[in-house]
């Protein structure tokens, strides 16, 4: 990856140890929203799809999209300082082979594709309406984001009936709420909804977003429901899955002191549970020994990856019995 020149407003979001994505402070930042469609967007090997995210902000959602499949990907923001820092970004992970970044408004695209030209466009649309939203102390860039004002939905189905090929897929994330209004708005335009999945904030209250796929002259398409998707867990952490869809999957390497005075290193993405499991002698061998027990944790440490854990992992057990209590303070 590229080093570039951050503006003072600027700093670098590391995804998953396969992503950097650029933000800006005064500019729309991406959120949850950006991560749920981005894995709700069917997977291709073929190295001629072409997709084209509309109203890319960032640009989170194409790149998470570039960074698994071979295919191009086109990034249309109208906001210029928004592609300005999609430049840098798709720069910064060396993907201008096949990410493209177009400073153009969603409504005049038709100098940019040909018509029934794009195999895919995926959207995370504004969905709340101006006169109705209370957060008055946003900046105008970032307002535009979030109210339905130059872009909205009527937007983005008409456009993708215009660009999209005949059976392109078109994904989106949308209130819950409004379904009647969407599911209207794709029938009048031609389009049939193949897949839908709501997602919740919490078990037992009601669906907050929508993730749908619809097909363009797809009428006959099947709707398929998937499971709900759930954000918290009854202790408000993100769930386990929403973890994974966020590439939060941190990991931890620990350290256990034995009975004996050994040092037992390890690493697990749950350390208190790992630990419960060598308490029970059902972990690894060397804990299970009863001339090891009682056990104490002694040390932990909180990595961004599991590759990065347990290469620390790797340098820790190479370390003196000395190095090792110094290091973990001992």
């Amino acid at each position: 990856m590229k080093k570039i020149n951050l503006d003072s407003n600027e700093k670098i979001e590391k995804i998953s140890g396969k992503l950097k994505v650029l933000q800006n402070n005064q500019l729309p930042k991406f959120g949850i929203d950006a991560f749920l469609i981005a894995n709700f967007i069917d997977k291709s090997k073929s190295q001629r799809l072409l997709l084209a995210d509309f109203g890319a902000g960032t640009g989170i959602i194409g790149l998470l999209y570039a960074i698994e499949n071979p295919g191009k990907v086109f990034l249309i923001e109208n906001n210029s300082q928004l592609s300005q820092l999609e430049e840098k970004t798709v720069g910064l992970n060396d993907l201008k082979k096949r990410v493209t970044v177009i400073n153009q408004d969603i409504n005049n695209l038709d100098g940019t594709f040909q018509l029934n030209s794009l195999d895919a466009i995926v959207s995370n649309p504004p969905y709340f309406d101006s006169p109705n939203y209370s957060k008055k102390n946003l900046s105008k860039e970032r307002s535009h984001a979030r109210h339905e004002e130059n872009f909205d939905l009527a937007v983005l189905v008409s456009q993708s009936k215009k660009f999209l090929k005949s059976k392109g897929k078109l994904y989106f994330i949308y209130r819950a709420e409004r379904i009647a209004d969407f599911i209207d708005l794709l029938i009048k335009n031609g389009f049939g909804i193949s897949k839908m999945r709501f997602v919740y904030g919490k078990k037992n209250t009601g669906a907050k977003l929508v993730l749908v796929k619809a097909i363009k002259q797809g009428s006959n398409a099947k709707i398929n429901i998937e499971k709900p998707m759930i954000i918290f867990n009854e202790r408000n952490e993100y769930t386990k899955e929403l973890q994974n869809i966020l590439h939060d999957n941190k990991y931890f390497f620990y350290v256990i002191q034995t009975a004996d005075n050994y040092l037992y290193a390890g690493t697990s993405d749950d350390v208190n549970r790992r630990f419960a499991t060598h308490q029970a002698k059902k972990g690894a061998k060397f804990t299970r020994a009863a001339i090891r027990h009682p056990l104490k944790l002694v040390y932990q440490e909180e990595f961004s990856s599991k590759s990065e854990a347990l290469s620390f992992e790797a340098k820790f057990k190479h370390l003196s019995r000395i190095e090792k209590e110094r290091y973990i303070g001992l």
